[in-house]
């Protein structure tokens, strides 16, 4: 295997699919054509080499950039100049776009993030356009006879961080020059009679009904039956649900490696089964392809999928490699894939371990791919959409920075983001899509403001129920716009964001309402049931909480707010004092998502179950790593949290003086600790401790901070039921 640093170009064919349609004989000549007398000694000539090929492109390997930008150029003023007598819908034109990044070659292909770039780059290319990364623009922009247009940041599919992307301008006069652009694409037409009914209202109306009136009855499909159409109205080669997974390759000499290989295979093949919204072929239908070199599109049509997932399997010392990519069938291209390393122990364990963690991968990256396709379809206006994907980068750029401690920063890129999703609003009025990322961007912010800054909070969660309202009048069943005003509402109640005490209970009626709305309308609304089931273990509902915690569970076919989920189902568990279930969704848990502190945080938590074997130097350890694994702004809070979560343990191992200790210690005030959740914990401690006094006083803190506690009417989780028995705890969380 070798690792360098290389420049790719991706190229593809404009409209494909439809040029073979119409025209397939002289489409495949043509191409020929150009192949031989045009792109191979274009490449060859800027020392170049097509390292893969597919039906309708090609991707290239160049040792510098500006040998690439030289070779790209040539091609698309060489096609321009061969097609210029060519009628415009039978044309050949190549979108390229070009990377520099790292790459791996192994058996003759190469792979990683300077291959994947330049193919998004070149998905984002205008028809007979070139894209380019940074990487490639900075060494040479004073090398090429060209011009460029910075496009600003752009978040690429499954590329993890945005990437600074330049359109090379090839008019003479544009030479030299840099200036300032915004991704494109060409803007459907709107319908005249649109165009009429929009003129009549603002005739009528000032303007301000078109966005909430007639021109989405009127005129337009309804997004919601687009948006859920979109994934049926694809060819079963073109529909990524539809999966074969083929027969994984062994890798090295040892015997057990193909039995291995092939368990593996069969492990995967049984657990993607299980998967209600996923069509994968059966083990003897990938048994035809196995040992076998087809072509993937040959493999699509033979097997009519649209994903094929490769790998392959190496013994290595002590240590399994897997490698799994997963491939487009109907056009050959990989578009994501991943390397897990373990230590070699119990084959037969170890074989149904992988497959799992394959499974939860490949369900996730085909969540982002069917996301992808829904949001694309849902929108009439393909500039709309593309602010879309713009507002989203920017949103999950906002979140970062919060977490990394910059609120000012993220407010700012939540604003960007904002005005954009409000243009979007502008251009496509009937779409609800803008409207409710809209409404859920100001959930965000009233989450970065929360506590410390209620008044803040209040006006984002009202400015974001009207985004809301707005979604739900448009489309009155819309799952998102339903699960987005009940959150808002919930989150109000949280916040005692209300006029007394009736209003706070309107609140959470109302939020109940609406994610039981949410998920009738689709039953598949996993995050919707995470939120019941949150609303209904705050209002010491747990059996229900439970169960629509596990409805969460088994309607994420794609594992996108799992992570969510499963902690809601630890969380649940532990405060119904069900050890068994507590700990197996805690290892779950931690087994999925390891570099997440909470399950590390749930950890600590087991060591005070009663039936967990007492280990406090483990303890200790798991606080340290909890730490460790914390956000910035996180760290001094959960360090406190943490150390009041093995006070608990440390009651539990019959340590009774050194939980005291250990509780004291970790007590933080308002300037740390702006929820009070450190008291919550401490009155927890002391209830087990039998120390009622204190227990009740850390207690009261908590609902001064919080009022609506306790207002669910349920019992006390296990853990603080001494304090519940004692007639002064009715006065405590009755306080305002």
């Amino acid at each position: 295997m070798d690792r360098r640093l290389a420049a790719i170009l991706a190229a593809d064919i404009v409209g494909y699919s439809r040029l073979m349609e119409s025209d397939e004989e002289g489409t495949l000549s043509r191409q020929n054509d150009h192949l031989a007398e045009l792109v191979n000694p274009r490449i060859q000539a800027h020392r170049g080499r097509v390292f893969k090929t597919t039906g309708d492109g090609f991707l290239a390997e160049f040792p510098s950039a500006v040998d690439a930008v030289m070779c790209a150029a040539e091609i698309q003023r060489g096609m321009d100049d061969r097609e210029a007598e060519v009628r415009a819908d039978r044309r050949i034109s190549y979108r390229i776009g070009i990377n520099v990044g790292d790459i791996v070659h192994q058996d003759d292909d190469l792979y990683g993030d300077g291959v994947n770039v330049a193919a998004r780059l070149e998905s984002l290319a205008d028809t007979g356009g070139i894209m380019v990364s940074e990487s490639v623009f900075y060494p040479v922009r004073n090398k090429v006879d060209l011009g460029f247009e910075d496009l600003g940041e752009q978040k690429l599919k499954n590329i993890s961080e945005p990437v600074r992307v330049y359109r090379v301008r090839l008019d003479p006069d544009a030479v030299g020059k840099v200036v300032t652009g915004r991704l494109r694409r060409p803007r459907k037409r709107v319908p005249p009679e649109a165009l009429a009914a929009a003129a009549v209202i603002v005739v009528l109306g000032g303007g301000l009904v078109v966005r909430d009136f007639v021109l989405r009855d009127t005129t337009r499909q309804d997004a919601r039956d687009i948006r859920s159409s979109a994934l049926e109205q694809l060819s079963e080669t073109e529909d990524p649900r539809r999966i074969a997974v083929l027969y994984f390759e062994p890798r090295s000499p040892q015997e057990e490696v193909p039995y291995l290989a092939a368990g593996l295979t069969e492990a995967l093949i049984d657990e993607l089964s299980t998967v209600d919204a996923l069509h994968v072929v059966s083990s003897n239908g990938v048994a035809t392809f196995r040992d076998a070199v087809v072509a993937p599109d040959s493999i699509g049509r033979a097997l009519e999928v649209g994903t094929l997932v490769n790998g392959t399997v190496a013994l290595s010392g002590d240590q399994v490699e897997v490698r799994v990519s997963f491939v487009n069938a109907s056009n050959g291209r990989q578009f994501s894939g991943t390397r897990i390393v373990r230590e070699r122990a119990d084959l037969f364990e170890l074989q149904a371990e992988l497959a799992d963690e394959v499974a939860a991968f490949f369900r996730e990256m085909l969540g982002e791919e069917v996301e992808f396709i829904e949001r694309q379809a849902g929108a009439e206006n393909v500039e709309a959409w593309e602010l879309m994907q713009q507002a989203s980068a920017l949103k999950i750029q906002a979140i970062a920075l919060d977490e990394s401690g910059d609120s000012e920063g993220a407010m700012a890129r939540a604003s960007d983001a904002d005005a954009l999703l409000a243009e979007a609003e502008e251009i496509a009025p009937e779409w609800v899509e803008p409207t409710v990322e809209r409404g859920w961007l100001d959930y965000e912010r009233s989450r970065w403001t929360g506590f410390d800054d209620r008044s803040a909070a209040d006006e984002w969660t009202a400015q974001g129920l009207e985004h809301a309202e707005v979604a739900i009048r448009l489309v009155p069943d819309h799952a998102d716009g339903l699960e987005l005003r009940g959150i808002l509402q919930y989150w109000r109640y949280l916040l005692n964001l209300a006029s007394g005490p009736a209003e706070l209970g309107r609140l959470v009626e109302r939020a109940e309402a609406d994610f039981r709305a949410s998920v009738a309308s689709n039953s598949q609304q996993a995050s919707a049931w995470n939120f019941l089931s949150h609303l209904l273990a705050n209002q010491e509902r747990p059996a229900e909480a439970k169960n629509a915690a596990r409805r969460s569970y088994e309607a994420d076919p794609y594992l996108r707010n799992v992570h969510f989920t499963l902690w809601r189902l630890f969380f649940i568990s532990f405060d119904l004092g069900d050890g068994v279930e507590a700990r197996r969704w805690c290892e779950e848990s931690r087994r999925r998502f390891p570099d997440q502190e909470r399950f590390r945080q749930c950890g600590i938590m087991v060591y005070a179950l009663s039936d967990t074997e007492p280990d406090v130097p483990r303890t200790w350890e798991l606080l340290e790593e909890y730490v460790a694994l914390s956000p910035p702004g996180d760290k001094e809070f959960n360090e406190h949290k943490g150390e009041m979560l093995v006070a608990m343990a440390l009651t539990r191992a019959g340590l009774a003086d050194s939980a005291r200790a250990v509780a004291v210690r970790a007590r933080a005030g308002p300037e740390i600790d702006s929820t009070r959740e450190v008291p919550f914990w401490e009155s927890a401690v002391r209830s087990m401790l039998g120390d009622i006094d204190e227990g009740l006083e850390q207690l009261s803190i908590h609902v001064a901070a919080n009022p609506t506690y306790g207002q669910g009417g349920g019992a006390e989780p296990w853990y603080r039921q001494e304090l519940e028995r004692d007639p002064r705890y009715a006065i405590v969380v009755a306080a305002e």
